[in-house]
């Protein structure tokens, strides 16, 4: 009982905080406000779903003891890493640290990748090369918000595991597990985005040469030329808007780091063709839909286009208004559907979403009257 009261005490703070912080800039929120949000998002998930047993997060709210999935857990560990970048004291990245340990765990080193639940060794288990992705990104956001290099060399094991286990040696592209069932471009973009990080942070000629590979197989192989994006596979024309931000984000590095603004170029026409084939009002699931939202925000970031920023931020407005429940956590899709079974990954999407929005700031109020 306690508990909850403390939670609701807080949760009672943040909302009189961001209230006043609303109401001051003319109904959108600054960066202390979002980052209040995403702060607020992870005392709601260790009260709610930390298991003292596990000495780990339960998966859901529905199954307690469960442990959580790598995927459940991977925008909890983006709401920690964004919120240190965003205000870089020391308890932020001590909290980076904590995490990023924990998430060490996943490691199985019977099959050389991380495995979708901590602490597994048994090589008969199914891994799968989009687990593999998100925790390649979600260490190379660690070194971002530290500067521990550790961080890096954790980002490379994923990143070698998919690109050496992961790839289609006869005809290319990204298996989904390692049973080779189907493959899928979810572990190829994050491993380009990933892996263009690593090329920038290391000078390691083996990174930019794999990542040229990965994405000269996918404009050839899987480019929707009718979407102007990036495919499924080779046989499957899907577009899916995470993979499209994390392409994106691949393009946007590499063209920091190489000075060429064709990279550059790339990641604005993706950014513009997404903009056309996905609704403004995302609704794939708040943890993917976080995932392409962060990386039009990096392109905000380097372009200056305000109209990126403005996508994130208005479904921001959304989640909000629509994706809490009675207890205040965001366990509801962004349009107000009920999801159930209470998994932590829904309420850790959205706050990953405000935490990535306080890593910067927002573009100038628009005069009354103007377009």
């Amino acid at each position: 009982m306690l508990r909850v009261l403390a939670v609701a005490f807080i949760v009672l703070l943040a909302a009189v905080s961001v209230g006043t912080s609303a109401s001051a800039g003319g109904g959108s929120l600054d960066r202390a406000a979002y980052l209040r949000l995403a702060q607020r998002g992870l005392v709601q998930a260790r009260a709610e779903w930390w298991n003292p047993r596990l000495r780990w997060y339960d998966d859901r709210l529905s199954i307690p003891g469960k442990p959580a999935y790598l995927w459940t857990a991977f925008p909890l560990f983006e709401t920690v890493n964004a919120v240190a970048i965003a205000a870089p004291t020391a308890r932020n990245r001590a909290a980076v640290a904590a995490f990023a340990a924990q998430a060490e765990g996943y490691w199985n080193p019977a099959v050389g990748g991380y495995a979708y639940l901590r602490g597994t060794n048994r090589r008969s288990v199914r891994t799968y090369f989009d687990d593999n992705g998100w925790w390649a990104i979600a260490f190379v956001d660690a070194f971002r918000a530290t500067g521990n290099r550790r961080y890096l060399a954790d980002a490379a094991k994923a990143f070698r595991f998919i690109v050496r286990e992961g790839w289609d040696a006869r005809s290319g592209g990204t298996w989904w597990d390692t049973a080779h069932g189907h493959k899928t471009s979810e572990p190829l973009a994050a491993a380009a985005y990933a892996g263009a990080v690593l090329y920038a942070e290391t000078r390691n000629r083996y990174y930019l040469r794999t990542v040229q590979r990965l994405l000269a197989w996918a404009d050839e192989r899987s480019w929707n030329r009718t979407r102007g994006l990036y495919g499924r596979s080779d046989t499957d024309g899907t577009v899916m808007d995470y993979v499209e931000g994390m392409m994106i984000g691949a393009h946007l590095q590499l063209c920091d780091t190489l000075r060429q603004a064709s990279h550059c170029r790339k990641a604005q026409a993706l950014a513009a063709a997404a903009a056309r084939a996905f609704p403004a009002a995302a609704s794939w699931s708040p943890t993917a839909d976080a995932i392409y939202l962060r990386f039009l925000l990096d392109l905000y970031r380097h372009d200056g286009n305000r109209r990126w920023y403005d996508l994130a931020a208005a479904n921001a407005r959304r989640a909000l208004a629509n994706a809490r429940d009675a207890r205040g956590l965001y366990l509801r899709g962004w349009d107000g559907k009920r999801v159930a079974g209470g998994f932590l990954r829904m309420h850790a999407g959205t706050s990953s979403l405000f935490a990535w929005l306080a890593t910067v700031d927002p573009p100038p109020q628009r005069r009354a009257g103007s377009k």
